[in-house]
């Protein structure tokens, strides 16, 4: 599949105008977080099968209150920075599946935190005009601190606030947190710690433990 990456980078610069660092809705009320992933059945062929996956949790009771698994074929390649092309439309369509919808949603990838500030989920929230956040588990761009276990510290890209690094626990990994639509800086940072301060299972690992689970009993049920 052919690819011209200077339209693609034109249209994320485009698409990156749109964003919207501010909350559109009251961090202190919020009730449903969403979280969306993506997984192959082969991860080293393109064309192959995708599976996405959205997860639900309401943070009064801390339980998945809804769930949606899609499968379809992808046929854009993994092109770094380019993230969303090939597994937006598959969020999408687990997004769209969903009966009880967030309303903020983590993104397994980057929000603003990208070099043309707009990563996969960015994209997703201008695409389908809802607030999302990114939580990725490495850097794409940026500058940091060390966090201390259980601590965070500031991204900075060329000066400018994009973002956050925090540190799980004693020993753990770095999430790479950054607002992707209609989400301010701060609030990016204060949800995600309001979840890990509860001990909740992030929605983003929820979905993700949710395809692993549906990816092996498909490769089961089709030898």
């Amino acid at each position: 599949m052919a690819v011209d990456v200077s339209k693609l980078k034109a249209q994320q610069i485009r698409l990156a105008s749109k964003v919207v660092l501010k909350d559109a809705f009251d961090p202190l009320r919020v009730r449903y977080v969403g979280g969306g992933d993506l997984t192959f059945m082969n991860i080293w062929k393109t064309p192959t099968q995708g599976l996405g996956a959205f997860v639900v949790l309401d943070l009064l009771t801390g339980k998945v209150v809804d769930s949606a698994v899609v499968e379809d074929e992808v046929t854009f390649p993994y092109i770094p920075t380019f993230l969303a092309y090939r597994e937006l439309p598959l969020l999408v369509k687990a997004y769209r599946s969903l009966k009880v919808k967030p309303e903020v949603s983590l993104i397994d990838g980057q929000g603003i935190a990208h070099p043309r500030k707009l990563g996969i989920a960015s994209h997703f929230g201008v695409y389908l005009n809802v607030p999302a956040i990114g939580v990725a588990k490495s850097r794409l761009v940026g500058e940091y601190e060390e966090p201390e276990p259980y601590g965070f510290k500031p991204l900075y890209l060329n000066g400018e606030h994009i973002g956050w690094v925090i540190r799980k626990g004693r020993g753990k990994g770095l999430l790479f947190v950054s607002p992707g639509h209609m989400v301010s800086v701060k609030t990016s940072l204060d949800l995600v710690r309001r979840l890990l301060h509860r001990k909740m299972t992030l929605p983003t690992r929820l979905a993700h433990n949710l395809l692993q689970e549906e990816r092996r009993k498909r490769l089961r049920e089709r030898g």
